[in-house]
């Protein structure tokens, strides 16, 4: 199954590997400090869950699902996390500072940004060195 198979569907897969280790960080940290947005997870589990239709099918079109999935749940948690942000870099700290960790969410943000990246290169170029 995994033959015929180029380096770029090699990045594709772990870019959603990455996913699923950013879904799973996302939901212990978020939990953990009463911060969790469900969108947010919602779109990370979506976009992991996609690679498997990459993986599986040979649809021509199905690497941009995660692509969509993924950049929405980066927007989304950009987005969750302004006021955090604000409250962080100007030290006036609000409702939003319980327990948050600056470094945790940058971390998330950049893992997720990896994996984005990770499935646009796969999806430029061949799943297979037959299609190459």
């Amino acid at each position: 199954m995994f033959k015929n198979k180029t380096i770029s569907f090699y990045v594709g897969v772990g870019g959603g590997a990455l996913g699923l280790v950013t879904t799973i960080a996302y939901l212990a940290y978020s939990v953990s400090v009463h911060l969790f947005a469900p969108e947010v997870f919602v779109f990370l589990l979506l976009g992991t869950l996609s690679e498997l239709l990459v993986i599986f099918t040979n649809w021509k079109f199905a690497t941009l699902i995660p692509v969509l999935f993924f950049s929405l749940a980066f927007g989304l948690h950009i987005s969750d996390r302004a006021l955090m942000f604000e409250e962080m870099f100007n030290h006036i700290y609000g409702m939003q500072e319980r327990g948050a960790n600056l470094g945790m969410v940058i971390t998330l943000l950049i893992t997720n940004l990896v994996s984005i990246v990770a499935c646009i290169v796969a999806s430029f170029s061949s799943k297979s060195k037959e299609e190459a």
